[in-house]
């Protein structure tokens, strides 16, 4: 994230902001995937946690440009569905797993 946000990988100025936005990412991918069974703890795989840095950097982006569910101006158009999240973000995640609600 530091690279990709700050252009540093060295920099450490917004560490606890980054931390935030990686455990917000992590619930919001065991939200979206795992519904019906909460004391899912941990992501499963290398990709759901590369899901994980994609989120958290869309989450901190949006600190900045808000959760618009719609936006146009001068032909260009940005549109977001939930939790703010992308639909390209959103499409990368596996099938949410079926179970019983508890």
């Amino acid at each position: 994230m530091r690279l990709e946000i700050l252009g540093d990988a060295e920099n450490p100025e917004l560490d606890e902001i980054f931390q935030v936005k990686l455990q917000d990412a992590k619930y919001e991918y065991l939200r979206l995937v795992y519904p019906y069974n909460p004391e899912i703890e941990e992501l499963p795989n290398d990709r759901a946690k590369s899901w994980q840095t994609k989120c958290a950097i869309e989450m901190y982006n949006l600190m900045e440009d808000g959760a618009y569910t719609q936006y146009s101006e001068n032909g260009l158009q940005w549109t977001r569905s939930r939790a703010g999240l992308s639909a390209d973000l959103l499409n990368e995640l596996p099938p949410s797993k079926a179970g019983v609600p508890k």
